[in-house]
Formats: C-alpha cells, sequence, structure tokens
C-alpha cells in the first residue's frame, strides 16, 4: 500500500508519470517536452499536422482532473468537496468534441474506469471524475456565451489560430474565467501572424508567465514512415510556405504583413540593452510619435554613428500632460546632444504642437505622414533598413500542379552575414506591434511602428549632414 501511495503522490507533480502508469496511449517525445514544461500561465503549442495534439490536450485535462492540480493543501474530505472545472474549447462544437471523445477513449480502460464517475454528451459533453472534478467541452462561437459565467482551473483552446479575434476572446473571457492560479493553454497550428502568435513570441522571448513550444508532423513516431511521406508530397508541389505550416508548425510570412520574422528576427538582438547612455563623440537622432487623445506617444532615440544603427533608448506613455509630454522630448534631445527632435506633425493639433514647442526653444523636425502615400513611403524607409544589404546565397525550386519547375531566390538567413543596418534589444511592445503590422490596418496599435520609422528616415538624412544650412535643418549629398 505505502508503495501505491508513493506513487500516486508521484504521479500528482509528474503527467509524464502518469501517462506512461495509467492510460493506454503513451506519449511521444515532443508531447513529453509538452506534458512537463508547459506550467505557465499561458502556454502556447504550434504543432504541425498530425502532431497528436488532441491526445496530448486531453491528458492534460485528465491529470488535472485526477489531482485537482493547483488547490492549496487541505484535509482529504475538504479536497474531495473543493469545486474544481476544466474547460477545453475551439471555435466549433465539432472541434471542441474531438478532445472529448480523444479523452473518452483514454479513459475507456481497465486501468482508467475507475477515475470517472459519470460521462455525458447533452447538453453539453462533460466528465464527472470520481473525486467530483469535472471536465467540460464547449466551442467558443457566439462570443463564447457558452463559456463564461464559470470559474476554471485549466481551459484550453483547440485550433485556436482559426480565431481570428483571440486577442479579444483572452482579455473579455477566457482570461476572466480563470480560478486562482489557473492556466490557459493555446494550441493550434499556425495560420499567418495572427493573434496566436501574439502570445506564441512572448513565450519564445522567455516573457515571464509564458511559454511557447513548436512541433513537427516528424515527432509522432506513431504515423507510418508512407503516410507523411505522403503528405510531404502532396505539399511540395505548393506553396512552400503552406509546407512549413502545415508539416512543422510554422509561422509563415503571408501577404498583407509589413515586416517579416527573417528582418525582425535580424534586427531584435538579445544581447542589447534596452536602454543604453550617451557616449560622447556618438551621433544620435531622437524621434516621436505623439499621442493624441487616446494614442500612446512613443519616443525612439538611435546611435546612427556606425552602421548598424543601434536603438539606445525607447520610451512609451499614455494620457500623460503636453507640458510632460515636451519636457521629456527637450530632455532626451539633450542628453544625447541631438540638433533637433523628429515630431510626427501629422493629425488634429498638429500645427499647434509645433508652435507651442517653438515657444519653449525645442528645435524640431516635423513630418507629415497625412495620405496613404506619405505613410507608405515611411514604412518603405524602415523596410529599406531592416533589409539593407541582403545578398542572394543561392535558389529553390518549387513544382506547380502542371509539373511546371519555378526557381526563387534564396536570400541570406536572419543572422546570417552582416545584412541590414538596424540592431535593437527585444522591446516586447515594438516586437508585437512590428509583428503584426498591416499598412491598410487602422485597429492596429502601431505607435512604435511610426515612431522608428521616423527615427529611421531622420538617421537616413542625418548620415549626409556635412554642416548647419541657413534656412533648413538638412544639408545635401553633394
Amino acid at each position: 500500500m505505502d508503495k501505491i501511495d508513493g506513487i500516486w503522490k508521484r504521479m500528482s507533480k509528474d503527467p509524464v508519470l502518469f501517462a506512461n502508469v495509467l492510460l493506454p496511449k503513451k506519449p511521444h517525445p515532443g508531447q513529453i517536452t509538452w506534458l512537463n514544461e508547459a506550467n505557465k500561465a499561458i502556454n502556447v503549442l504550434v504543432p504541425g499536422n498530425r502532431w497528436g495534439k488532441s491526445t496530448v490536450i486531453a491528458m492534460r485535462h485528465i491529470w488535472h482532473n485526477v489531482f485537482k492540480v493547483g488547490l492549496p493543501l487541505m484535509s482529504p474530505e475538504a479536497w474531495l468537496r473543493a469545486d474544481y472545472q476544466t474547460m477545453s474549447t475551439a471555435m466549433s462544437a465539432d472541434q471542441a468534441e474531438i478532445v472529448f471523445r480523444e479523452a473518452k477513449n483514454l479513459l475507456n480502460d481497465p486501468k482508467t474506469r475507475p477515475l470517472v464517475a459519470s460521462i455525458r454528451t447533452t447538453p453539453f459533453p462533460q466528465i464527472r471524475f470520481y473525486n467530483g472534478a469535472i471536465m467540460h467541452c464547449r466551442s467558443s462561437h457566439d462570443d463564447a456565451r457558452y463559456i463564461d459565467g464559470h470559474q476554471y482551473r485549466f481551459l484550453s483552446v483547440d485550433e485556436a489560430g482559426w480565431i481570428s479575434e483571440l486577442k479579444r476572446f483572452m482579455n473579455n473571457v477566457y482570461i476572466m474565467r480563470l480560478a486562482g492560479g489557473g492556466m490557459i493553454d493555446l494550441i493550434g497550428t499556425p495560420k499567418g501572424y495572427g493573434d496566436l502568435y501574439f502570445y506564441y513570441s512572448r513565450g519564445e522571448r522567455k516573457v515571464k508567465h509564458y511559454y511557447s513550444q513548436r512541433g513537427s508532423i516528424y515527432d509522432n513516431p506513431f504515423l507510418s514512415r508512407e503516410d507523411v511521406e505522403m503528405r510531404d508530397q502532396l505539399l511540395a508541389s505548393g506553396n512552400p510556405k503552406l509546407r512549413e505550416q502545415v508539416l512543422y508548425g510554422s509561422f509563415v510570412d503571408f501577404a498583407g504583413l509589413a515586416f517579416t520574422q527573417d528582418q525582425m528576427h535580424n534586427a531584435f538582438r538579445e544581447d542589447l540593452r534596452e536602454s543604453k547612455p550617451y557616449i560622447k563623440g556618438h551621433k544620435y537622432v531622437t524621434a516621436w510619435d505623439l499621442g493624441r487623445q487616446n494614442d500612446f506617444t512613443v519616443g525612439i532615440t538611435l546611435d546612427y554613428t556606425e552602421r548598424p544603427w543601434r536603438l539606445v533608448k525607447y520610451e512609451r506613455l499614455n494620457k500623460v500632460a503636453w507640458e510632460s509630454i515636451y519636457s521629456m522630448i527637450e530632455r532626451t534631445r539633450q542628453e544625447y546632444h541631438c540638433r533637433w527632435a523628429t515630431i510626427d506633425g501629422t493629425g488634429p493639433g498638429g500645427d499647434v504642437i509645433e508652435e507651442e514647442m517653438s515657444k519653449r526653444g525645442i528645435p524640431i523636425d516635423s513630418v507629415k505622414t497625412n495620405t496613404s502615400g506619405l505613410k507608405v513611403e515611411l514604412i518603405n524607409g524602415l523596410q529599406t533598413a531592416l533589409d539593407e544589404g541582403r545578398e542572394v546565397v543561392g535558389e529553390y525550386e518549387t513544382v506547380d500542379e502542371s509539373g511546371m519547375v519555378h526557381k526563387h531566390p534564396q536570400m541570406e538567413e536572419a543572422r546570417e552575414g552582416n545584412w541590414g543596418i538596424l540592431r535593437m534589444p527585444p522591446i516586447v511592445q515594438l516586437m508585437d506591434e512590428m509583428g503584426m503590422y498591416k499598412l491598410d490596418d487602422k485597429k492596429l496599435v502601431q505607435d512604435s511602428v511610426f515612431a522608428l520609422a521616423l527615427a529611421v528616415k531622420s538617421a537616413y538624412d542625418a548620415e549626409y549632414v556635412r554642416a548647419p544650412v541657413f534656412g533648413g535643418l538638412y544639408g545635401s549629398r553633394n
């Protein structure tokens, strides 16, 4: 009996041991990593097709419910009475029920049947465990109204890549439904750089309370080699980006996004500090996107002494008095010995702001971006800086449906060679905005992107300044 109690206690802390001892299916290496490591508040799994995500989701729910994971220490009687619920959801009821069926299959075994008190399929699928814990399975359609109103210790979202407004669901529903100490799993094959990437990138950058993991179809040893090769061959004749997404769970760049992941991975460097003080003899520019009404004011300062340029200061504030903003801009300008501060002079009050700053003796260069053409020109300048000097190192081939072979240039990979003239510390807000930025989407938060684009424009211009010129801020190239 002592031996059984010891194993049971170990299984309460070790989901892999629990699966290997009691469940009829055993986790493969990728699933083992997920079961062991995905213990943050928000965990993101982006596997390729046929990786086994439904199975591992079901394993997680069963383990959480059997041991009421996360409850504080209490007497056995109180533990049995304690309310404990988990939720497996997806955008459609059909998808949500896939995990429910997998959980039923795992529990329909001589070793696991004693763990179950009852199973029902209507009106909503539900598994009640021996200890009173309940696993629910419901869809998130109709703004997740079937999920709202309950408290869960563990909530999983399957096929999260299909939820176009995942951030809204997370903020308004999923996070609000967590009981104290609960966690959320977001699982799904990527569908471009949507909201799922927003959460995945946080775990990838080791942001506190986030964990992220990718998975390849090749991780699953239970799939036949013929099955895997057949899928690979079928996808080989199509878009290579789609192949990366489906087989390897990769986020890929499709149309509409302004910045590629290669550009961002190459520009953001983990070894750079977010703030770096002034160095005598170095040359700097500072640029500001000024918040109006509910927008943020963002300031970015670059050291352009030599290429690649370095981001040395990032400031972001909201709902601050204009007098404080003027003071901060001038303080930064003086701190880094900048000749002027570049500002976005677009929008209501732009001329008034320029006048007020002039009254205070703050030298500025006001850039207007009040037309779509000027806006695109500004972003193009940032794209150029991110990609400058990138070389073609080879080529790759794709085959279309008619069997015709197409050759494409293979560019240098991120951090291969020395391309790109911009290096930045991994500032989460800036990375998030750039990762989701689209030229035609006015709903996106983009203050940091515009501040960076203004700073890059200012650095390009300042590189060609030879001496002060009366009647204008800049010199000429000649």
